[in-house]
């Protein structure tokens, strides 16, 4: 193809839905069942993930190229990307619901509305939360179903997407808890700390799949009998596309972050690992979308040959002022 199926902002959206809706999921387990009882630390982590889907929401409208017909999209049953954006309607709503219950803690003309919102803010985490794993599944499974586009036609591309999309979310909410709006005390200091040790030894296990998915797919895809996927995946492991593949995705994206956590604790583990995580999660987004080789149709190739270039002479001696030259 001569142009790219999608253009970079889906490969955004896709990034800050998968990340959005790791949040959300992490959140929900850690506050109902990890750790209940410190539900105002997620306040922060929530506002990032609240954050992401409207900036995501507007990536895809703008490549919709019709934003003032977005409606449709929910109009359209059997659309995947209806689904997609019901989820992340659904938690663009639970998510600001979630965080007004604290703002009162900090601005005090909101107290009220907090008080209001509190006793429910635990339970809609939880929605939240469904609602979110439903959104890291679907970011995979929306371009998996794109048969044509050899490179995405995989069962392993929803299953590396969730689990990116996981890691991601603990990255951020390393990065977030406890923050604005929370109440700062002893014992909400030592919660985010708990929970922070946690997630390191989450995302490490996560990092690792990842890390193993990712090359399974690319390396089998290499070794694959279909031509337009072998040739997608040459360009990963030693063609264009390598040095941000291997330097950009395993290497700073997954192998550093990983020596950083096991390494301990710390600012490099603490801040420079989850920074690296999110960079190399946007990066396979932006890759996977721009791999998007699909096999010519049957008699595509010959009738593109046929096709006068746009830069014959012909083609620029049009006369509009009077008579064709030719």
């Amino acid at each position: 193809m001569k142009h790219h199926y999608w253009e970079p902002p889906i490969a955004l959206y896709l990034f800050l839905g998968g990340l959005a809706g790791g949040i959300m999921f992490l959140s929900a387990i850690f506050d109902s069942i990890v750790l209940p009882g410190h539900t105002d630390l997620f306040a922060m982590p929530v506002l990032v993930a609240f954050i992401c889907i409207c900036i995501g929401l507007v990536c895809l409208l703008v490549d919709l190229g019709q934003p003032g017909v977005f409606w449709r999209v929910f109009r359209t049953a059997t659309s995947v990307i209806k689904w997609g954006a019901v989820f992340l309607v659904i938690d663009t709503f639970v998510s600001m619901i979630f965080v007004a219950a604290f703002l009162g803690d900090s601005i005090a003309f909101l107290a009220p509305l907090s008080a209001l919102l509190k006793p429910i803010a635990s339970p809609l985490l939880l929605v939240g939360g469904f609602f979110g794993l439903c959104i890291m599944m679907y970011t995979g499974i929306m371009i998996s179903t794109l048969k044509a586009h050899s490179f995405w036609a995989t069962p392993a591309l929803p299953v590396l997407f969730t689990v990116s999309a996981i890691s991601t979310g603990c990255a951020a909410i390393v990065l977030a808890i406890g923050g604005w709006p929370a109440v700062s005390s002893v014992e909400s200091l030592e919660a985010a700390h708990h929970i922070h040790e946690i997630l390191h030894v989450v995302d490490i296990v996560l990092v690792v799949a990842e890390l193993i998915i990712l090359l399974t797919m690319v390396l089998s895809f290499l070794g694959a009998g279909n031509v337009t996927a072998k040739k997608a995946a040459k360009r990963w492991v030693c063609g264009s596309y390598a040095p941000l593949f291997w330097g950009g995705m395993i290497f700073a994206g997954l192998l550093i972050p990983l020596a950083l956590y096991v390494a301990g604790s710390g600012v490099a583990s603490g801040v420079v690992a989850p920074v690296l995580v999110l960079c190399g999660g946007c990066l396979l987004r932006v890759l996977v979308v721009n791999t998007d080789d699909r096999a010519p149709l049957p008699g595509e190739e010959r009738y593109m040959g046929r096709v006068a270039n746009h830069k014959a002479a012909f083609a620029h001696r049009w006369n509009y002022e009077g008579e064709n030259e030719f």
